[in-house]
C-alpha cells in the first residue's frame, strides 16, 4: 500500500503537464516548467515533452507516452 499511495502523490504532478497548440520558445514557456506538443517528430504513441531548463536556459525535448 506505501507504494501506491507515493504513486497517487505523483499523479497530481503528471497531470499538471498541459498539451498546448503552438511549439513552446524560451519567450513563452517559463523556466522549470513543461508542455507538451505534438510536433509529428516522436514515434507513433508518443508526444513531444518540451522543459525549460532553470540553468542554462534551454528548451530540451523528449517523446514521451501519450495516454
Amino acid at each position: 500500500m506505501v507504494a501506491l499511495s507515493a504513486f497517487a502523490g505523483a499523479l497530481p504532478v503528471l497531470a499538471a503537464i498541459k498539451t498546448v497548440t503552438q511549439r513552446p520558445t524560451t519567450q513563452s514557456l517559463p523556466a522549470g516548467h513543461a508542455v507538451l506538443f505534438n510536433d509529428g517528430q516522436c514515434p507513433a504513441g508518443q508526444i513531444a515533452k518540451f522543459v525549460h531548463k532553470e540553468k542554462s536556459g534551454q528548451l530540451k525535448k523528449s517523446c514521451v507516452h501519450s495516454n
